[in-house]
């Protein structure tokens, strides 16, 4: 008996999920409350139940009769951001004896945050042994890694009221960074200490390096060491060398996820502040690493994450999928992040801090990194105050409302 009805369920649940097409849901509806009005045989509602129960086995007789055998590919990036469609296209190759007709793409295991947009896109038809390729749109609602199950291609041929075929391919899951609004201009902190001990502070000056770059006219009172003398006797007239000093300054990024818990109604607003957070810090990284700044060390919530690839492309995609599955933390991990956080820092010149709220715990290890001899700026996405009263007289301290960063027109820091 358990057995029987666990079978029931499943197959109520294939109907509802697969078989059935929405036009099908609407026309099994009726059916059912034409059933429960034919009491008898004379009742003209009757002659509508035989209606409505025979559309449908005709279109299970043809429709199976018709059964497409199909093999299907896709292709879909491993990448997407929110809001912004992600295109995917599924190759379609008909196997079977007989012409395939409304041949349609469907995801039925995909996560409730990603909406297919045209899934009633429709081919026509595809002839046995014949390619086509179909198309579709993805949309993400919401950052993170998301399962996408398996894309299934089937035939609604006839009458639009159920799928037959079924043929499926596996796709791996997506990671969705976040939404964030590029800032055209962003004032970077340097301090003394992890900078190279030049008097030229900008990148790519010119100075001494093993890094030859070309020659030029020697001018009185260089050193004679660089002298090109191969040039001088080419030239008729004295060359020296000249060399390019690459002048990489490094920064850290500090992304501070701690959210008390509150009651139910400040749910969304903690929701909103944390959102507003992590695409403000995947706007920062996108702003030094247009600088040429690296980033060295990134600090998400209660994890400490250091780079060691040379490649800054690479790790400006990196930091984008570390904030992509970045959560909320109710418990604050910031003391137990000092010492190792100080011990990270030794190669680093400018910290960014971005913070949900402020307090005496916030304020002490900002200090305590500033003593040190780097530069911080502090960045407190928040709607209501603080914890504690905000410095006002801070240059490097500033209060951004979360709604101004999601709607874009933060664009300069």
């Amino acid at each position: 008996m358990k057995r029987s009805g666990f079978l029931t369920v499943r197959y109520v649940r294939y109907l509802a999920r697969f078989k059935l097409t929405p036009y099908g849901r609407i026309l099994v509806l009726l059916t059912f409350f034409a059933a429960l009005g034919s009491i008898t045989v004379e009742i003209p509602i009757y002659q509508m139940f035989c209606a409505l129960f025979f559309l449908p086995a005709v279109a299970e007789a043809v429709g199976t009769l018709l059964r497409p055998k199909l093999n299907v590919r896709c292709q879909v990036p491993s990448r997407a951001t929110v809001g912004v469609p992600l295109q995917g296209r599924v190759t379609v190759e008909n196997r079977g004896h007989f012409t395939a007709f409304d041949l349609m793409v469907g995801f039925f295991e995909i996560h409730r945050t990603l909406r297919h947009r045209d899934a009633d896109r429709v081919l026509a038809s595809l002839q046995s042994g014949h390619e086509a390729e179909l198309s579709f749109e993805l949309v993400p609602s919401q950052r993170g890694r998301f399962p996408l199950g398996p894309v299934n291609v089937h035939s609604t041929f006839p009458f639009n009221l159920m799928r037959f075929g079924g043929s499926q391919c596996p796709l791996s899951p997506v990671t969705v960074i976040p939404a964030y609004e590029s800032l055209d201009d962003f004032d970077v902190p340097l301090g003394n200490c992890g900078r190279p001990m030049h008097p030229a502070p900008l990148l790519g000056a010119k100075g001494d390096s093993p890094e030859y770059v070309g020659n030029r006219e020697y001018v009185l009172g260089e050193a004679a060491v660089r002298l090109d003398f191969r040039a001088w006797a080419r030239l008729g007239r004295p060359v020296v060398r000249e060399y390019q000093d690459e002048y990489s300054f490094r920064s850290a990024l500090i992304l501070d996820t701690w959210q008390p818990k509150v009651r139910r109604r400040g749910v969304d607003l903690q929701r909103l502040q944390l959102e507003a957070a992590v695409s403000l810090s995947a706007a920062i990284a996108e702003a030094l690493h247009a600088k040429e700044i690296v980033i060295d060390l990134l600090v998400a919530g209660p994890e400490i994450f250091l780079f060691r690839t040379p490649q800054t492309a690479s790790r400006f995609d990196s930091i984008l999928e570390i904030l992509a599955t970045v959560a909320g933390t109710p418990q604050d991990s910031m003391p137990v992040l000092l010492e190792p956080l100080m011990n990270s820092l030794e190669s680093i010149s400018s910290i960014v801090f971005v913070t949900l709220d402020w307090d005496e715990r916030r304020q002490e290890i900002v200090e305590r990194m500033r003593d040190s001899g780097r530069g911080v700026r502090v960045l407190l996405v928040r709607s209501r105050p603080p914890s504690i009263p905000a410095p006002a007289d801070c240059a490097d301290f500033q209060t951004i409302s979360p709604p101004l960063i999601l709607a874009g027109e933060v664009r300069s820091l």
